[in-house]
C-alpha cells in the first residue's frame, strides 16, 4: 500500500502521460516540451496513496469488528503472541501475513551510503538528475523507466544476462530494446564491486573497473519474508531456506498457525497475497481444507508497454510437449491506431488446445491476461475461444487470433488432410 503497488503504479502513470506528451507528432499532435516539476507528481501520488489507504483504515476495519493494533510481534509460545506496547494475544488460530523486506546484496561499501530501496524512494521529495539501479527484476525496471521519463538519467546493473530474467528470452529482449530506445543504459552480467560516496556524489565501480557516478542509488535485488523477529522456534514453527514451511493447505508445521504471501515463500504478489489469506482463514474454519493453486496465478509489470504472464513459459510448456502461437501486435488492428504495434501475445496449448501459459508484451498486457486466467481456471480451450465473437477493433482480438493459428495448425493434421479432400471434392 504505501511502499508497493500503489505509489509506484501512480508515478509511473505519471511518467507515461509525460512520455506521450513528449512524443505527441507520433499521434499527428504538437508536441510538448517533456520537462516536469517532479514535486507536483510526488503530491499526486501521495494524494492517491491516502485515498486509497482509506480501504484498509483501522475504523473501517473496527466497523466490520476487526481490532487493529499496531506494534512489534513475537510467539511466546505455540498459540500466544506478544505485541510491544500492546500485550499478549492467545488463540486457537493465527495467521502470518508479515509480508517482505528488501534483500539486500553483500557489496562492498553499501552499508557507507544512503541508499534507496521500494520502502523509501517514494519519500523523496525531488527527483535525482542521476540514479543507478542496481538489480533489472520488475521493480527495477518499473522505477527505471519511471525516474527516466520523468528527468533522471538512469543506469542499471545487472548480474545475469538478460533483464527480467523469469520471462520468455524474447520478452525481456523485447523490453530491454525499448528502455535502450528511451536513453536507459543497461549493463548485464555487471557484478558491483565497490560503493563509495563523495560530496553526496556516489559512485559505483564495478568488476569491469568501471566508474559510474550518481546522485542516487536505488537497490533492487530482490525480496526475502519478513519473518526476523518473531521468534518462531517457540511456537514450533519450521523454516527453511528464510521462508517459512507451510503445506499446499498453507498450515504450518503448527496446526494452529498458517503462513500466507510473501512469508511462505509464495510468489510475491498482492492478488496472491489476498487469495492465500482467503484461502488459509477458510482452511483455519472449516473441514476438509482446501490447497493453493499455483497455476493460474497471473503477474504483471507495469511497464510501457505492460509485460504479463500466466502458467508455463514456452520453454516449459515445449518441454511437456505443448507448441505455442504468437500474434504480433503490429497485425491488430486496434494497436495500429493507437499508435502500441510493439510487442506480441502468445499462448501455449497442448495437443487438444488447453491452454498451459501465455505471455504478453504489449499495450494493456495487464487487461489482457485476464480472460486467459480465467480460461485456465474453468477448462475452456483454443477451439472454444476460436469460435467465439470478439469485438472489433480491440486488443482482445489478440487471443482470437492465437485461437485460430492453432486451428489452422490442426489442418496440418490427418483430419485437416482429409477435410482439404472432401473440400476438393465438393468443388
Amino acid at each position: 500500500m504505501w511502499t508497493g503497488c500503489v505509489p509506484s503504479k501512480s508515478l509511473l502513470a505519471s511518467s507515461h502521460v509525460g512520455h506521450a506528451m513528449k512524443h505527441a507528432g507520433n499521434m499527428g499532435l504538437q508536441e510538448v516540451d517533456g520537462s516536469h516539476d517532479s514535486s507536483l507528481v510526488i503530491e499526486r501520488m501521495r494524494n492517491i496513496r491516502s485515498k486509497i489507504a482509506l480501504h484498509d483504515d483501522p475504523g473501517r476495519l473496527l466497523q466490520m469488528g476487526i481490532d487493529t493494533h499496531f506494534g512489534s510481534a513475537r510467539f511466546k509460545n505455540p498459540n500466544t503472541l506478544e505485541v510491544d506496547g500492546v500485550g499478549t494475544f492467545t488463540s486457537k488460530r493465527i495467521l502470518l501475513a508479515t509480508g517482505a523486506k528488501p534483500k539486500i546484496p553483500n557489496i562492498k561499501g553499501l552499508d557507507q551510503v544512503d541508499y534507496l530501496t521500494y520502502q523509501n524512494v517514494f519519500d523523496l521529495e525531488l527527483y535525482p538528475g542521476s540514479i543507478g539501479i542496481i538489480g533489472a527484476g520488475p521493480v527495477g525496471i518499473e522505477l527505471a523507466q519511471t525516474f527516466n521519463r520523468l528527468g533522471s538519467k538512469v543506469v542499471v546493473f545487472e548480474v545475469k544476462d538478460r533483464i527480467l530474467n523469469q520471462e520468455d528470452a524474447d520478452v525481456s529482449i523485447c523490453m530491454k530494446n525499448i528502455l535502450q530506445k528511451e536513453g536507459i543504459e543497461i549493463y548485464l552480467e555487471s557484478d558491483i564491486h565497490d560503493i563509495s560516496v563523495d560530496k553526496n556524489q556516489k559512485t559505483i565501480l564495478t568488476s569491469r573497473e568501471k566508474h559510474f557516478i550518481f546522485d542516487s542509488i536505488l537497490v533492487a535485488t530482490g525480496r526475502e519474508p519478513a519473518i526476523n523477529g518473531l521468534n518462531l522456534e517457540a511456537a514450533n514453527i519450521e523454516v527453511a531456506n528464510g521462508t517459512v514451511k507451510s503445506q499446499s493447505t498453507l498450515v504450518t508445521s503448527n496446526r494452529r498457525v498458517w503462513a500466507v504471501g510473501d512469508a511462505n515463500g509464495g510468489p510475491q504478489f498482492t492478488h496472491f497475497a489476498e487469495y492465500s489469506a482467503a484461502t488459509a482463514v477458510r482452511n483455519s474454519l472449516l473441514p476438509f481444507p482446501k490447497s493453493v493453486e499455483y497455476n493460474c496465478i497471473p503477474h504483471v509489470i507495469f511497464t510501457d508497454p505492460e509485460i504479463a504472464h500466466v502458467g508455463l513459459t514456452e520453454l516449459e510448456a515445449a518441454s511437456k510437449g505443448g507448441k505455442t502461437f504468437l500474434v504480433a501486435f503490429e497485425e491488430l488492428d486496434r494497436a495500429i491506431v493507437e499508435g502500441k504495434s510493439e510487442g506480441f501475445m502468445k499462448v501455449s496449448v497442448n495437443r487438444r488446445g488447453n491452454i498451459l501459459g501465455c505471455s504478453i508484451i504489449g499495450y494493456r498486457g495487464g487487461e489482457l491476461i485476464q480472460p486467459v486466467v480465467l480460461a485456465m481456471k474453468h477448462g475452456l480451450t483454443l477451439p472454444q475461444i476460436a469460435t467465439t465473437t470478439f469485438a472489433y477493433p480491440t486488443m482482445g482480438e489478440g487471443l482470437k487470433r492465437s485461437a485460430m493459428a492453432y486451428q489452422k495448425s490442426r489442418l496440418e493434421g490427418p483430419l485437416g488432410l482429409m477435410l482439404k479432400k472432401c473440400i476438393a471434392w465438393i468443388k
